[in-house]
This record gives C-alpha cells, sequence and structure tokens, in this order.
C-alpha cells in the first residue's frame, strides 16, 4: 500500500483521499536519510490534511464511564473525553512499523463511546 495524502471534509467529518505518492527514485547522497514522496494534486479549498497509509485493520474499542467502581447503569457519565492509545506491535504479526503510534480519542454519551483502534490481522 503507498502513501496517500487525505484532506477532513468539515461538513461530514470523514477522510477523504485527495492523491497518491511515489517515492522518488532518484539518486541522492548515500549519506542522505531522508525519504522523499512525489506526487500531483489538486487544492481545491483550505482544509486539514494528514499524509497516511491506509489501514483496513480497524477495531472499536466500546467504552463507558461511571461514578464508582460499583459500574450501575444510573451511575454511567456522559461526556467524558477518552483517548485510545495503540502500543508497539507484538513481535511475528503483520502490523505498522514501530516507528508508527497512532491514538483516537471520543466522548462518551449516555451509551458510552466507540473509540476506533487498530488491531492486528493475525490476532485481533
Amino acid at each position: 500500500k503507498g502513501m496517500k495524502l487525505w484532506s477532513l471534509n468539515p461538513q461530514t467529518g470523514l477522510w477523504e483521499e485527495e492523491g497518491d505518492f511515489q517515492h522518488d527514485r532518484s539518486r541522492r547522497s548515500k549519506r542522505e536519510e531522508r525519504t522523499f514522496l512525489v506526487g500531483n494534486m489538486e487544492i481545491r479549498e483550505r482544509r486539514l490534511f494528514n499524509l497516511d497509509v491506509p489501514e483496513s485493520r480497524r477495531c472499536y474499542i466500546k467504552v463507558r464511564t461511571y461514578r464508582s467502581e460499583r459500574y450501575l447503569p444510573s451511575e454511567q457519565v456522559a461526556g467524558v473525553v477518552v483517548s485510545v492509545i495503540n502500543l508497539e506491535p507484538t513481535a511475528g504479526y503483520s502490523s505498522n512499523p514501530r516507528a508508527w503510534g497512532r491514538f483516537d480519542s471520543g466522548v462518551t454519551s449516555s451509551n458510552g463511546a466507540c473509540v476506533p483502534a487498530f488491531c492486528d490481522a493475525q490476532n485481533p
């Protein structure tokens, strides 16, 4: 899978694919440790942009927040910001490179929150 440019649609709140990038294969100094990506796209409006690789191994974590450790439905709390931080992948599984950390957040409602996370393809 290749690197893609995504933009956040302010009306839908969804990321939309803007275009592809290719590795620049031109010869550079052997000591240079940078990677260059080349792409051509038309930017039509001011948006938030993200450079990322598409990911198909998405899972969701259901989170509920409570006022006490009794976990009573009457003590469930809405409006709490919860964050999911994916730890480094376990060796031997097909997962993201170790240098890539991913996180996402959500706000609980009366039914809790479903926060996106990334699963391993071999060990969900």
